[in-house]
């Protein structure tokens, strides 16, 4: 065989493994990514869109974290939000990931702790629903049976002094027992609560717990994967205040940060410009005003005060009238409870006077 001869076969050769490889690294993308569940996305075709391309496509395969790490954060933030549905979905996939049974039993009794009974009775009967399904064993193997530690040390022996006993349970239970537990490491924990913390808007204990994840080891760029992770799980705007808080602690730790405008998170720049604003705002299904009408009420009705501003002055830029925007306040309050609309009243009010709109006669 001739030199130019051997060349073209190696060539070829090259070629062949070239392809190959590039269509086990498609097959291996492909596996990661769950089926959609049938019909979910037949009323909302952009939606399962955004799904396959920028959740699964692009955020999941993003190296800033594993694909354990992603699992452990999404069962986690999934049970704070009560999302029955999207949070089987991910037990099954953590299983898939490398997360084992008493791990997930293990999320769901420290999650409680940060978002409340109900939502650990929910995600353990979801549990036992997953590992039935699976031929799994009912009580998971490697789960520890609760030692109430003799003497734990005191982390924080002056809260709360108008509730000791909740200083007690906060002493004691979440950091004396919880938290020592073995079944999930000091990192491990500290993913789920920011990620907790971030999906809850949870803005002092986001500040407390991104410091604490820096000394348990978690990574600057870790926790900005969380955040950004955790967004399209959360909501836009919950990312976004988690990432004004995390920029504070790295600022205080004397971390370097990068030039964008969200410092704390700064793939969120580049979603939030090209998905957010630069794609789905100007798709023309809905107008500009329209919008802003659908995430005033959103931002209100969850509490989220900064991006409340922000899209009331936003609401106005786009036609809404002040008249409507008083109104609206009203209509969300009867949605989503009065103190949601006592905030969000207070706020407009603000940008009223910024603005130097006049208030609205007593009607």
């Amino acid at each position: 065989m001739s030199f130019v001869t051997r060349k073209a076969a190696l060539a070829v050769t090259l070629i062949a493994l070239l392809c190959s490889a590039i269509l086990i690294t498609r097959q291996v993308s492909e596996a990661q990514q769950p089926p959609p569940p049938p019909g979910a996305y037949d009323a909302a075709p952009y939606l399962g869109r955004i799904r396959n391309e920028v959740v699964y496509g692009d955020i999941w395969e993003r190296p800033g974290l594993s694909a354990r790490d992603r699992s452990l954060i999404t069962v986690a933030v999934n049970q704070a939000l009560y999302a029955t549905y999207e949070l089987k979905l991910h037990m099954g996939r953590a299983l898939d990931n490398g997360v084992t049974q008493a791990e997930i039993a293990e999320i769901i009794a420290h999650v409680m702790w940060y978002s409340g009974f109900p939502t650990g009775v929910n995600a353990a009967r979801v549990a036992a629903e997953v590992f039935e399904e699976r031929g799994l064993p009912v009580i998971p193997p490697g789960a520890s049976a609760r030692e109430v530690p003799d003497n734990p040390p005191i982390e924080f022996p002056g809260a709360y002094p108008q509730t000791p006993y909740l200083r007690d349970l906060l002493n004691q239970l979440v950091y004396g027992e919880t938290w020592r537990r073995e079944e999930l490491s000091p990192r491990d924990r500290s993913l789920i609560t920011v990620a907790v913390g971030t999906a809850l808007y949870a803005s002092s204990e986001i500040r407390y717990h991104i410091g604490r994840a820096l000394d348990n080891g978690v990574t600057q760029q870790e926790i900005s994967e969380v955040i950004t992770h955790v967004t399209f799980y959360s909501g836009f705007p919950t990312g976004v205040n988690a990432a004004r808080v995390a920029a504070e602690v790295f600022a205080a730790r004397g971390l370097e940060l990068p030039d964008a405008r969200f410092p704390g998170a700064p793939y969120l720049d580049t979603l939030i410009d090209g998905l957010v604003y630069g794609e789905t705002w100007t798709r023309p299904q809905l107008s500009a005003r329209d919008r802003s009408l659908v995430t005033i009420a959103m931002t209100q009705a969850a509490y989220q005060t900064d991006q409340l501003r922000v899209h009331l002055r936003r609401g106005l830029d786009n036609g809404i009238t002040p008249a409507e925007l008083s109104e609206l306040m009203a209509q969300v309050t009867l949605y989503s409870g009065f103190p949601s609309g006592v905030n969000g009243s207070r706020v407009l009010a603000e940008v009223f006077r910024e603005r130097g709109i006049p208030l609205p006669d007593q009607d």
